[in-house]
């Protein structure tokens, strides 16, 4: 074989075992806590960017995490400065990136004392075009409860500017105009809900949130993660199908998945885009902070008016007073009418007499005119008076 062409043979024999590996080095979306364990060596070194893991939660860090993990403030870093549950602007999730000390090609572990709060920092870095990101399927509180190592020590970890790319994705997000109102006016959204029943069926809310109870019309109620979860676990793939396949949600249709605040509903959104494979799936960020605080969308059950308890404005008592006096006047003309009827009979009846030769002043022609002036003298007593 010519030595040009074996060359060319080795060259793409190397890459695609470089390939291999490389692909080999990105477990998925979900890792085992066994996993983590496997690799704690390599974490637990601050100095390496091949695989950092990070502690999501709001506080208990320093009082012991997973050796060589480095803390995301729930608070304060996995949302946007001064809003409220949305997603961090380009300034904001750069600083974060930094402080995690990685680089594109780092692997990024993902833990937290809950799942959704594990889910939605990921779905926040998959927004921001971070590639190489997994949740460990279990909670901080399993990890510690299985007697698995922690440490009271915080890494010190290497600052390093991340390039992170701009635009966003926003195939993942849906935004309340177009995504949203899109999918009201056409019907060709599937919404899933992922708050517990309760909220769902409007017979729970949170004034601390939204003013308005019940769901988005048409959504479907699959809870994340009470239905999705179970002892901290991530349920398996074949048992998610079935759940969200009961509810009519299936892969071939747009789905826009929503809670309170988008942290319960980046769960189903995990489960739904990255675990079971659904092409079409988008986390409503603003969510029912968002929704049922703007008045002029719909809700189902529309059971709760928030305007009836309202104070009436000074405007609003003439109008109903002038409404109480025009529902009077147009029975009084009623009236009217039917005295004028009975008045044009009675005159009538008096021509008739006449015609008979009675002439006008018999007894019946002079009892019937006379009633003529008496019926519109009390007609106009009453109508005045009224």
């Amino acid at each position: 074989m010519n030595k040009g062409l074996m060359a060319l043979l080795v060259g793409v024999l190397f890459l695609a075992s470089a390939s291999l590996v490389s692909a080999a080095e990105y477990p998925g979306p979900l890792v085992s806590m066994d996993w983590v364990q496997e690799h704690l060596d390599t974490i637990k070194n601050p100095d390496q960017t091949e695989i950092r893991l990070v502690e999501v939660s709001k506080s208990g860090y320093d009082k012991g995490h997973i050796p060589g993990a480095v803390w995301i403030d729930w608070g304060n870093e996995v949302f946007g400065p001064a809003t409220d549950h949305m997603v961090p602007d380009y300034a904001a999730m750069s600083a974060v990136m930094k402080k995690l000390g990685v680089t594109p090609d780092t692997h990024i572990v993902i833990y937290a004392d809950k799942l959704d709060q594990a889910t939605r920092f990921y779905w926040t870095l998959k927004f921001w075009n971070v590639e190489k990101v997994s949740i460990m399927n279990g909670e901080k509180k399993e990890w510690k409860e299985e007697g698995r190592p922690m440490t009271t020590e915080v890494p010190d970890v290497k600052p390093l500017d991340y390039p992170l790319k701009y635009p966003p994705n926003s195939k993942i997000n849906a935004l309340l105009h177009p995504d949203v109102m899109e999918g009201l006016a056409t019907g060709k959204v599937l919404f899933v809900d992922a708050r517990p029943a309760a909220y769902f069926e409007g017979k729970k809310f949170s004034l601390s949130k939204w003013v308005r109870s019940g769901h988005i019309p048409g959504a479907v109620n699959v809870a994340a993660p009470e239905d999705v979860v179970k002892d901290g676990k991530i349920l398996p793939t074949d048992e998610l199908k079935k759940i969200f396949e009961s509810k009519g949600v299936t892969p071939d249709k747009n789905i826009i998945v929503y809670c309170n605040t988008g942290v319960r509903s980046s769960l189903a959104w995990f489960i739904l885009h990255e675990l079971l494979g659904y092409p079409n799936v988008k986390n409503y960020d603003g969510s029912l902070r968002e929704y049922a605080n703007s008045f002029y969308l719909p809700m189902e059950p529309d059971s709760f008016n928030i305007y009836k308890d309202f104070p009436k404005a000074p405007m609003q008592e003439v109008k109903e007073a002038t409404d109480a006096n025009a529902a009077k006047i147009a029975e009084l003309e009623k009236k009217l009418e039917e005295t004028e009827k009975e008045l044009h009979e009675v005159e009538e009846i008096a021509k008739a007499a006449k015609a008979e030769g009675k002439g006008l002043c018999g007894p019946t022609s002079v009892a019937l005119l006379a009633a003529l002036p008496l019926a519109g003298y009390a007609l106009r007593r009453r109508y005045l008076k009224n």
